[in-house]
């Protein structure tokens, strides 16, 4: 698994919880900003949020990812997260 897909996979787990920086480090994701940088060039609309001093979250905004990308695909598959969603089982990873 690469460092890109374990971003991703690591705030479509937390959702709107997201990620915080220090996290990255904690898996080996050393150059975490070069890396979500890369993923915003490919579409993934990744919001950054300060919580405080030097302690900032990711989260991955699946809204504004679908309508970039305009890929059927994305739709299809956020569709079926908030239903799964919205019936109370867990999120597909």
């Amino acid at each position: 698994m690469t460092q890109k897909q374990k971003i991703i996979s690591m705030l479509r787990v937390r959702g709107q919880e997201g990620v915080c920086n220090y996290e990255f480090p904690q898996n080996f994701i050393l150059n975490y900003k070069a890396r979500l940088d890369e993923l915003r060039e490919n579409g993934y609309n990744i919001k950054t949020i300060r919580v405080k001093d030097n302690v900032w979250k990711y989260v991955l905004d699946y809204k504004e990812f679908g309508k970039q990308t305009k890929d059927w695909r994305v739709d299809k598959r956020l569709e079926k997260i908030k239903e799964m969603e919205s019936r109370g089982q867990g999120r597909l990873v």
